[in-house]
């Protein structure tokens, strides 16, 4: 190769050395700043949606806080924890979604959801602490569908202690 680029004339050398230049150049573009700044954009559009997703449950989470009885009365059900729950959520149409109610012990359930709307599930637990039943634990991961969500709950009585 060397020789044959000897063979060739200066002027002949020069354009091959800027040919060969721009080649460089544009593979660099082609190959990793074009993909590496789709890449960053990307994730910027994640960064602002989860943002954006942030503030609004801060909000609903003041909204639902405010709106909640500061008192709680005591239930005049005699039934058991696991039962009111049981049947308050498949009351509340969370029945599909509802994978298990299992007894903790000391007056705590935990509960399982698959695919629930947020907003029924968070609508069927306010009458739940207005009826002396508090959430110990939350845990919700993002559904299948849009306003689904994946929930983990220990719920127990209002008068147990942790």
């Amino acid at each position: 190769m060397r020789a044959w680029l000897e063979r060739r004339d200066a002027r002949e050398r020069r354009v091959l050395a800027v040919g060969g230049l721009l080649v460089l150049v544009m593979l660099w573009w082609a190959g990793l700043y074009l993909p590496a700044r789709e890449a960053r954009d990307r994730w910027h559009q994640r960064a602002v949606a989860a943002d954006a997703a942030h503030a609004w449950m801060q909000v609903a989470a003041a909204q639902a806080g405010g709106s909640l009885p500061a008192t709680v009365t005591a239930m005049d059900d005699r039934r058991s924890l696991l039962a009111r729950v049981d049947e308050g959520a498949r009351a509340a149409g969370l029945g599909p979604s509802l994978l298990r109610v299992e007894p903790q012990g000391n007056g705590r359930v935990r509960v399982q959801f698959q695919a629930v709307p947020f907003d029924a599930l968070v609508d069927w637990l306010q009458p739940l602490r207005a009826s002396g039943v508090r959430v110990e634990e939350l845990s919700l991961q993002r559904g299948s569908g849009v306003g689904l969500v994946d929930a983990r709950l220990t719920l127990a009585e209002a008068g147990e202690g942790r």
